[in-house]
């Protein structure tokens, strides 16, 4: 086959420099045919790493969050993440508390967090809690709808979330930054990027910071009677105060053979006060986080025609201490104290000829769970975990390089073995093991309506092996169900993608995605008519929707993005009263609006953010309302200073997430960045 345009200038740069540069913008497909790969300039986006994913490459529906829109001044990660097409943000309470993002109508425990592509998600389960992600370290954000990349090496039924920490670049930069807000909220942070100017080659990336909130937030409280107002009373939100402490080091230094050693250790400390239903003023339940990871990467950029790869070890440790002692959360009295170990380590090898890629990963991970309840030592659990994971990736160009076919094979074998005396359940091992296929295909359109058109489709088998916490939890609201069953998930999506000319005056991306999944066998939270509940297999579930994204740039500045996903989820299981009924937790209709203006010395916008038609529960007698947010800011740039002012949730309206536990209304935030 004769190599096309496209992928001559691929193998021109690799051979070249040995690096790609990212593609990235607010709505990012895989865009064939109008991609121009050029060398990196000193001020360009942190260059492309072995082991990233390119967009040139991948056939998926993604999306990539730069770096400016990471650094709002009292934003979460999980928030930022939210305002992607097809996400959504759920927090259980005030600012720094517990919370995840879905996907497409999956659950938390369905979406793959990774960290420079080290998987977070854990076999205890309950989802990553992204509180737990400073946004100093971060550089950008990954989102992948629907198919994941061989890249990132692991099966996943709702997608992937890969968040990149910041990369030093022969330029130092520092940034210091102090800010407060409402409810008593502080942020201290500092970072450095850049080269170590007494050591030849070797390059350092490292960050603190510091948060905190007392959460006393204003609201009306029910007392649990939510047709009755006779007894609703504004109350401030009593034991619901947060705190964290992070720190994070990277460095890396180039050997002889082209091969690149890097080190990174990232330290953290979180204290979440956990208020109950009734906003009881005596309670005193309370979340006790602190973890470390240490993790080290060889990689080798080869030229065209020869094996790339990046090798890994990785190592983390959690303990977690969780503390109810006067049973106001849910399960009576419990003092449990947890202790989590990954052991891990990662192969990646890809190798470019003319008009194909091929990629491999290997993955294997050992994780470790004691858990104990100090008021009762003959509750406890032992459990372990070992996973392995092969994937194999082959993407080819046809049509001078305007069409990709991929196709991919994700294999697994899991093996669990655990010891627990909770709810008189003694022993069980689980075990399971999967091949699940994924293809794509993504074709140029050419010029079109005065810009560049293409579309793309994609189809895979994905599976998810049920949680330790899913398996025998019982820690507060939630108690296990051993009986679970891997959950089975067929999803597919089709779209197409249009981008104005560059020499349009409105710089112009619009993108239209129809997406489908079929479950069997997921796995849904019952609730009990005490609010506790139980993972249950659900026989099957479907869910199909449209997203619809675009972004308009003018010159003068002024920018218009947003997005809209309408989808239904549909409840197939036999369980009298469930079947028919829309999936509990996720909106059918949600979105965002983001409206700004920008000079060199100001900056304002306007976000407007929609969350409707949501249940709490699986038989949809308990509708969340819905949720209307507007929030503005301004920010104003000096020589070497900037000032962010937010406010969030103008209408001061309370919002629930999780029934019971209220987020904050009306808050504003400022911060002082320096940056020399």
């Amino acid at each position: 086959m004769k190599p096309s345009g496209l992928h001559n200038k691929l193998l021109q740069f690799c051979t070249a420099s040995g690096l790609y540069l990212a593609c990235s913008g607010s709505v990012v497909a895989a865009d064939l045919g109008v991609i121009e790969i050029v060398a990196p300039v000193q001020n360009a986006v942190t260059p492309f790493e072995i082991g990233d994913v390119p967009s040139g490459e991948f056939t998926g529906v993604h999306e990539v969050i730069e770096k400016e829109a990471l650094q709002q001044a009292g934003s979460s990660l999980a928030e930022v993440v939210a305002e992607s097409s097809g996400v959504q943000f759920r927090q259980s309470g005030g600012i720094g508390s517990f919370s995840t993002v879905s996907l497409r109508g999956s659950t938390a425990e369905q979406v793959n967090v990774y960290l420079d592509g080290i998987l977070l998600n854990e076999a205890s389960g309950g989802g990553v809690n992204l509180s737990h992600i400073e946004l100093m370290q971060a550089d950008r954000v990954e989102v992948y709808r629907g198919a994941v990349p061989v890249q990132l090496g692991n099966s996943a039924i709702g997608g992937a979330v890969n968040i990149t920490t910041n990369r030093a670049t022969a330029n130092p930069s520092t940034r210091l930054l102090a800010g407060f807000g409402s409810f008593g909220s502080a942020r201290v942070s500092a970072s450095y990027a850049g080269p170590l100017q007494f050591l030849n080659e070797q390059r350092l990336v490292a960050s603190f910071t510091h948060r905190q909130s007392d959460n006393n937030f204003s609201f009306v409280n029910d007392n649990g009677t939510v047709f009755n107002t006779a007894d609703d009373e504004k109350q401030q939100r009593n034991n619901a105060a947060t705190q964290s402490t992070s720190g994070f080091l990277k460095s890396g230094f180039t050997l002889s053979g082209g091969n690149r050693l890097e080190q990174a250790i990232q330290i953290d400390s979180h204290l979440q006060q956990i208020a109950d239903w009734r906003n009881t003023a005596s309670g005193s339940a309370s979340l006790d986080t602190d973890s470390v990871q240490w993790r080290s990467t060889l990689s080798r950029t080869a030229a065209a025609g020869h094996w790339s790869s990046r090798l890994g070890v990785h190592y983390s440790a959690k303990d977690e201490l969780y503390d109810d002692s006067q049973g106001s959360i849910g399960l009576g009295n419990q003092q449990i104290l947890s202790n989590t170990r990954v052991l891990g380590g990662t192969g990646y090898w890809e190798k470019l000829t003319e008009g194909r890629s091929l990629s491999f990963n290997l993955k294997g991970r050992y994780e470790s769970l004691d858990t104990e309840n100090q008021l009762r030592s003959a509750t406890s659990t032992q459990a372990s975990r070992f996973r392995t994971d092969l994937n194999f990736q082959r993407n080819r160009y046809y049509n001078g390089g305007s069409s990709l076919f991929s196709v991919g094979l994700l294999g697994f074998i899991v093996r669990d073995s655990y010891d627990t005396s909770n709810s008189g359940f003694q022993r069980a091992d689980y075990d399971s093991d999967a091949i699940t296929p994924q293809v794509g295909i993504n074709h140029s359109l050419g010029e079109k309506l005065g810009g560049s058109a293409n579309v793309f489709a994609n189809a895979s088998l994905q599976q998810r092996t049920p949680s330790f916490f899913e398996l025998f939890g019982s820690q507060g609201f939630f108690e296990g169900n051993p009986a679970l069953e891997t959950e089975e998930s067929r999803n597919a999506d089709i779209g197409v993608e249009w981008q104005s000319d560059p020499r349009h005056k409105i710089d112009t991306t619009v993108q239209l995605v129809w997406f489908y999944h079929r479950k069997k066998n997921l796995i849904s939270r019952v609730y009990d008519a005490r609010g506790v509940g139980r993972s249950e297999n659900i026989s099957a579930a479907r869910g199909s929707g449209l997203e619809l994204a675009g972004s308009f740039g003018w010159q003068n500045g002024f920018s218009v993005n947003g997005n809209l996903t309408v989808q239904d989820t549909k409840n197939l299981s036999a369980i009298s009263g469930f079947t028919g009924k829309q999936l509990p937790g996720e909106a059918a209709i949600d979105g965002a609006l983001n409206i700004g203006w920008k000079n060199p010395q100001w900056k304002l916008g306007y976000t407007y953010k929609l969350n409707a038609d949501r249940f709490y529960d699986s038989p949809n007698l308990l509708p969340a309302a819905d949720q209307k947010v507007h929030s503005a800011s301004v920010s104003r740039y000096f020589k070497l200073w900037r000032v962010d002012f937010e406010i969030n949730n103008i209408g001061n309206h309370i919002y629930e997430d999780f029934n019971g536990y209220p987020k904050p209304g009306r808050s504003g935030f400022i911060s002082f960045t320096y940056q020399p």
